[in-house]
């Protein structure tokens, strides 16, 4: 559902001018966002002037692999706050590649179809950000955000940002944003109500019949519907993912597992499809379910023991029932 608020923002986008995007979901931080693809030199120059911050741009994970920008370091560990950047470029064409005419042009050749790796020097000015194809189906950040936003505006999902830092070089209190958007005529829009506007929006759908497992969910707690799927419905990577279900008349929330059990198959080739269905433990064999491919949750992993499997289990049982995108039950 697109609000009042967040309709007046995506307009203002369309035009192509700035909206302020605060991050009440991870960091609280406010970020001064536009649509690559309507970007120009004077946006970018009000971006720097008021913003103050480092001037990036939000792409998938597909473009920045179609145009050959690895990550500038290689994440360790699971920070979730770790800011993805690739190598920094500058269009080809730039000379010194720091005025607001060379950055906004190095923006609007990373929209070219066209373009190419060769196309861009490295490093250079401009600080690439990567987000998940998927947006925010995928992953709930501020980068994810800014790529929805843009596509939603441009159907390009390629947006510029800014961070907002107060007159101390600190980052902007939420106060001080409200002020700055009142001062500068700029919406405010925040990235739980871009995630509102794609909660009905999904991965897709699968259908497939009940089969019998090995029992192991339910002796652990968590009973399963195996199912028995065509890969070729949905092609998805492995990992889990917060699900929607519905059988009969009836509609559940819950997660799946899409993968080979490394736990307890290490040498399993064969994918399965496993749902976990909140709040529901009845005898379906054989009985079709219809499953809505709602968010990723993370990939498939391994784990030492039982033990540690039912913890993650747990967590990301409680992460789906608490997320933005799906909700503890429909």
């Amino acid at each position: 559902m697109i609000t009042k608020t967040a309709g007046r923002a995506l307009h203002v986008m369309k035009e192509g001018e700035l909206v302020l995007l605060i991050d009440d979901v991870n960091t609280g931080e406010g970020k001064l966002v536009g649509a690559a693809s309507q970007v120009t030199p004077q946006q970018v120059n009000l971006m720097t002037k008021i913003g103050k911050g480092l001037v990036s741009v939000c792409l998938t994970e597909d473009k920045a692999r179609k145009l050959e920008l690895p990550l500038m370091v290689v994440p360790s560990g699971t920070n979730a706050y770790a800011k993805p950047f690739t190598l920094s470029i500058d269009y080809k064409t730039n000379t010194t590649g720091i005025s607001a005419f060379e950055r906004a042009d190095t923006i609007s050749a990373l929209t070219q179809e066209e373009a190419l790796a060769e196309d861009f020097r490295r490093p250079g000015h401009l600080f690439p950000l990567l987000g998940k194809n998927n947006g925010l189906l995928e992953r709930v950040g501020v980068v994810e955000a800014v790529i929805d936003l843009a596509r939603m505006a441009s159907s390009l999902p390629i947006g510029y940002c800014c961070e907002v830092l107060n007159a101390k070089g600190e980052m902007a209190s939420v106060a001080e944003l409200q002020k700055l958007s009142a001062e500068c005529g700029i919406p405010i829009l925040h990235v739980s109500e871009v995630v509102e506007m794609r909660k009905q929006d999904t991965f897709g759908t699968l259908k497939g019949q009940v089969i019998y497992g090995n029992q192991l969910g339910r002796r652990i707690g968590f009973p399963t519907a195996n199912l028995d799927i065509q890969s070729e419905q949905l092609p998805l990577s492995n990992g889990v993912y917060g699900v929607k279900v519905t059988y009969g008349e009836r509609s559940f929330a819950g997660i799946m597992n899409v993968g080979v059990r490394p736990t307890i198959q290490q040498d399993g080739t064969q994918v399965h499809y496993e749902v976990h269905i909140f709040d529901f433990n009845e005898m379906i064999y054989g009985e079709w379910l219809v499953v809505e491919v709602c968010c990723y949750v993370r990939e498939e992993m391994s784990f030492a023991g039982l033990e540690n499997l039912i913890s993650q289990i747990q967590r990301d049982v409680e992460y789906v029932k608490g997320s933005l995108l799906i909700g503890a039950a429909v």
